[in-house]
């Protein structure tokens, strides 16, 4: 059979088949009088299999180990299994993320653990987007560099929780979310002497250290003014 009969019974292109005869999965006929391949059925068999390999996600260096040392196709086999079995797994986690992801942005009162319980606090206190978005940033920091542990996030979720006047607590970081770029001395005071009372419901909340530390003070320096800063820096938690 001709190079095109062979390619059209077993599936592929012939440029498929050339790229085989190139890379030595496929022995290469000799030509006849006329110039043409003559491929027997042995050839289609082969390529068959090499197809068959190659779909079960085997890659084309091993597949010449596998067709060409019979004992080597189990361990192949496994191990394009347990390849398998970790890409499906990892996609598993990448679902789940975009679901996750997706509830965050689409519908983040609905969301699960610890993003459904800051969209609820950020509800409550009414939280204008942009300092919403600061507190969620400052919470993908904390879990990220904590290996992916949320507890220090719960626990100042639970403190704000447990705050005796939230309401208050709340204005109090409104207070400070309003302060302007230019605001004076008497209107930073009056901010830090509004958050000042509630520092002490706060103050079992475990203070980032390190590099995370570091980090969050250059989040806050970019997203905060200059008033807002100074106003925390009065309350020695800046």
């Amino acid at each position: 059979m001709r190079s095109r009969e062979l390619a059209d019974l077993a599936g592929v292109t012939v440029r498929t088949v050339r790229h085989y005869h190139q890379i030595g999965l496929l022995r290469e006929p000799p030509r006849t009088m006329n110039g043409y391949r003559r491929y027997t059925v042995d050839d289609l068999v082969r390529l068959l299999r090499i197809r068959h390999l190659v779909e079960a996600g085997v890659s084309l260096s091993e597949v010449e180990e596998a067709l060409d040392e019979e004992s080597s196709v189990v361990g192949v086999l496994d191990r394009v299994e347990a390849d398998i079995d970790a890409r499906m797994a990892r996609l598993r986690t990448q679902r789940e993320l975009v679901r996750s992801l997706r509830a965050q942005w689409q519908e983040p009162e609905a969301a699960d653990g610890v993003v459904g319980a800051l969209a609820a606090v950020h509800r409550e206190s009414g939280l204008p987007a942009e300092a919403a978005r600061l507190d969620s940033d400052t919470a993908t920091l904390v879990v990220h560099l904590s290996g992916g542990d949320t507890s220090a996030v719960e626990e100042g979720l639970a403190a704000i929780g447990g705050l005796k006047d939230a309401p208050s607590f709340f204005a109090a970081i409104n207070g400070l979310v309003d302060l302007a770029p230019d605001a004076g001395e008497a209107a930073r005071n009056s901010v830090a002497d509004a958050l000042r009372p509630h520092l002490s419901a706060l103050a079992d909340v475990r203070p980032p250290k390190g590099r995370l530390a570091r980090l969050l003070g250059e989040l806050r320096t970019l997203r905060l003014n200059p008033a807002q800063l100074d106003a925390l820096d009065r309350l020695g938690q800046y």
